[in-house]
């Protein structure tokens, strides 16, 4: 499993101008079933619907290229990707290896069918589909539900300006269309449908070549990332800005799925607005857009929310009050923010010392801010030991889910070298506080 630090760099402001072309999408449900298991057994069959809408809390922003697992959405439970494709139960929390192949350990990669690449899940009927692998998603996949029948469903329309076609995001799944950048033009395509379909919804002017605009931006194609989002009838896409004094910020731009101009809705605030947080000025440390507004974290400040049709922002909570540092996952009902110990920016940092470390407690909030509750993770140290990452994954109306690494460290040539133990997935309940783990990576 390969992984990957997420690079941040310009947008050409000259996308306030484009227009775009015609978006729409039907909208609807997929009825679906259960999967076969792993060697151990299989789960039993059951009409399942998935959502043919963009399934938002599972895509958290600043996990999505940290090499950490993707997850796909169905009523009885949920499709995880992380190297291996693993089937999660909703109610009982018990997770499995999908393979669908007898007496299979699931470590030889040349032939156990669970084992697929670092992944974004699109949607699912029939089968799984996803895309991204090894830092280029050119091409489209699907599986059975029991992870076999591996096939490539379509091939995605790429420009060829860059050989290292680096100015992507990972796609995502939208009413029936993949959305995907390259080079700087964002795509729509029909899930399925030929390469040439491809519909450029905006693309500037001079598409692969740097420049500048003003005193805003100085703009390179091959080093942008694009965080796309869809709610309800509206496309999102978020981009750090690098300005022309050296500087950046996140700047959110939308269009309609039915058309519409490009426009800039959203820009990180400014230390005068909302105070002094981790990255000042820079960007935010985890984002959600549901309803019009964003809903936005602070690590090392507070919890805030901006209309994004009247750019008005209000403070949520003063999330400082339960922990001064720490990272957050959303829902369209919650927000949980996991208390953390920041990595040492300081000159004489280690590699140790960079590590973001995860705290001892989880603090639920409603979407508006109104606190609810700690849950204690005490029982994670008793259990897995010292030296915890712990990573918010994704929360959903029960349940927030988060992975633990173990690290231990060794010198070598006079630098820490970090080794990594153990990764554990968990689950916290939203109402008793009770936490367990579900499933042993590695």
């Amino acid at each position: 499993m390969k992984r990957r630090k997420r690079a941040l760099a310009g947008l050409l402001a000259a996308l306030l101008t484009l227009t775009v072309a015609g978006c729409s999408g039907g909208s609807g449900d997929k009825e679906t079933e259960t999967p076969a298991g792993d060697s151990g057994g299989e789960h039993s069959t059951a009409s399942q619907t998935s959502s043919d809408d963009f399934q938002k809390n599972l895509h958290q922003t600043i996990r999505r290229l940290g090499g950490y697992p993707s997850f796909l959405e169905t009523d009885a439970g949920y499709y995880m990707g992380y190297g291996w494709l693993y089937y999660i139960e909703k109610a009982t929390g018990k997770a499995s290896v999908v393979c669908g192949k007898p007496d299979c350990d699931h470590t030889d990669r040349d032939t156990c069918n669970a084992i697929i690449e670092e992944i974004t899940l699109l949607t699912i009927g029939d089968r799984i589909y996803y895309a991204g692998a090894d830092n280029d998603p050119r091409e489209v996949k699907s599986v059975a539900l029991n992870a076999t029948e591996h096939q490539v469903v379509q091939e995605l329309k790429f420009q060829e300006i860059s050989a290292s076609q680096s100015s992507y995001d990972l796609p995502i799944y939208h009413r029936g269309y993949v959305y995907y950048v390259s080079d700087d033009i964002l795509y729509r395509v029909k899930l399925g449908g030929a390469k040439d379909s491809a519909e450029a919804l905006w693309s500037p002017a001079d598409a692969g070549s740097t420049q500048s605009q003003g005193n805003l931006v100085d703009y390179s194609p091959n080093g942008i990332r694009y965080t796309l989002w869809a709610d309800g009838d509206t496309l999102y896409f978020m981009a750090n800005v690098q300005t022309m004094d050296g500087t950046h910020k996140d700047v959110l731009f939308q269009c309609g799925l039915d058309g519409g101009d490009v426009r800039q809705v959203w820009v990180t605030p400014d230390a005068d607005t909302v105070g002094e947080w981790e990255t000042t000025g820079v960007s935010v440390s985890q984002w959600y857009i549901t309803n019009g507004s964003i809903y936005f974290y602070l690590s090392g400040n507070d919890y805030y929310r901006t209309d994004l049709s009247t750019g008005e922002t209000e403070k949520l909570a003063d999330t400082h009050e339960q922990t001064q540092y720490g990272s957050a996952v959303f829902s369209d009902e919650s927000m949980c923010l996991l208390s953390e110990t920041p990595g040492d920016r300081s000159a004489n940092a280690t590699n140790e010392s960079l590590i973001r470390r995860g705290g001892d407690a989880i603090y639920l909030y409603d979407l508006d801010g109104t606190y609810r509750k700690e849950i204690s993770l005490e029982k994670v140290a008793e259990e897995v030991g010292d030296n915890l990452e712990i990573a918010l994954l994704m929360v959903d109306g029960t349940h927030v889910y988060f992975q633990v690494t173990t690290t231990s460290y060794s010198t070598q040539h006079g630098f820490p070298v970090g080794n990594v133990g153990s990764e554990t997935l968990w689950r916290a309940n939203l109402e008793t506080g009770e936490v367990s783990q579900i499933y042993q990576l590695r």
